[in-house]
């Protein structure tokens, strides 16, 4: 009879598990692993819902004490979990300044709860369908859940404009369910629903905070070697311009980027040297076009920077302190030198001729370089 009305716990037992595990096999870098205690607590809670239906319907095998530190156990993985929710909503919604005083509540109704176990009895009442437990200690943990429920809802509310819309999208409900089932449960015992509400809350986080096939997603869109976004990125940047900008008179700029000697230094000292050499070439750039809008790497040696609303006085500064950097580069066999070349105009006019006058001065600084820098001519 209990393994049948357990049937939602090991569902939800097997749910958790598998977050967990994913959730360690990925190493998925969470605030401070507070995701991952989250999901260790409501481990805990639905295996001791698991255990302490079966010693409640079993009270006459089982030693009463038994019984009692069982059912202690559930509500106090209950309260550690809707705690650790509590310092997970922090993390989200305050500063550091307002978590230092916030960290001195975390404490108070879990504290509560345990001082009152030494003091309260667990009771228990046979119902419909299954025996629970009853009396002042499970309304204490019912209340310190409920507590730590409303200040979570509070936060969220009180810092609703510093969310994202998936995030509120995210806690608002779960929030509420978790206020709502609990209230329930209380009212009614034998429904057994808070480890269905626990382990929903436990999917709504991990879908939304710390599922890794977003990460996975945005790896797509940026260059392993050298840190910076590729060809991917641009690509997808030039389609959120086109949605963007193709009605609507927006100046834009491209800054078309082409590193000298990388064969050079690529058959004379080896690949090490000159993927060196391209990080040291990416970074500058990254750093130095200060006011782009993002630097793509779109090609071996070729990099594109794009600007929005342009003053052409201030992409041509960010340019000359690129060259400033490259000139103050040391940390390489030869020197390092990216052409350059820029050009603006109005986007809905067409992107493509702004991008080939800018491709077209680059060409036109790369044959000055090379004059000047026969060395680097190995490509």
């Amino acid at each position: 009879m209990s393994l049948l009305i357990l049937r939602e716990e090991f569902v939800c037992l097997v749910v958790i598990t598998f977050i967990l595990c994913y959730t360690g096999i990925y190493r998925i870098k969470t605030e401070h692993n507070t995701f991952f205690r989250i999901l260790i607590y409501a481990l805990g809670h639905v295996v001791f819902d698991i255990i302490t239906v079966i010693t409640v319907n079993n009270v006459y095998t089982v030693p009463p004490k038994l019984n009692a530190i069982c059912h202690i156990l559930f509500y106090a993985f209950s309260i550690a979990f809707t705690m650790a929710y509590y310092e997970y909503i922090m993390l989200l919604t305050t500063s550091k300044k307002v978590r230092k005083i916030a960290q001195i509540f975390k404490w108070i109704p879990a504290t509560v709860f345990a001082v009152s176990a030494f003091f309260f009895p667990v009771e228990y009442v046979m119902g419909n369908g299954t025996n629970y437990s009853y009396g002042p200690l499970i309304f204490v943990g019912y209340g310190c859940f409920v507590v730590y429920c409303i200040v979570c809802f509070i936060l969220v509310v009180t810092n609703h404009n510093k969310l994202e819309r998936k995030k509120k999208a995210t806690l608002y409900p779960m929030t509420g369910l978790m206020i709502l089932v609990i209230v329930v449960q209380a009212l009614i015992p034998e429904l057994l629903m808070t480890s269905a509400a626990i382990t929903f809350v436990c999917l709504g986080l991990f879908a939304t905070f710390n599922n890794p096939a977003k990460e996975y997603r945005e790896q797509v869109y940026w260059d392993a070697a050298t840190g910076i976004k590729n060809k991917n990125g641009y690509k997808m940047q030039l389609e959120q311009m086109e949605k963007k900008y193709s009605k609507k008179k927006t100046r834009i700029g491209f800054v078309i980027c082409d590193m000298n000697g990388l064969k050079v230094i690529n058959d004379k000292y080896g690949h090490i040297e000159g993927d060196k050499l391209l990080r040291a070439a990416a970074g500058i750039l990254n750093t130095h076009l200060a006011h782009a809008q993002d630097v793509y790497r779109v090609g071996g040696d070729e990099f594109v920077a794009i600007y929005i609303s342009p003053k052409d006085e201030v992409v041509r500064a960010d340019m000359e302190s690129v060259r400033r950097a490259c000139d103050e580069y040391k940390d390489s066999p030869i020197l390092l030198s990216i052409a350059m070349g820029y050009a603006s105009g109005e986007y809905s006019v067409n992107y493509k001729e702004i991008y080939n006058q800018a491709d077209e001065e680059m060409y036109h600084n790369k044959a000055e370089i090379k004059k000047e820098h026969p060395e680097l001519c190995g490509r």
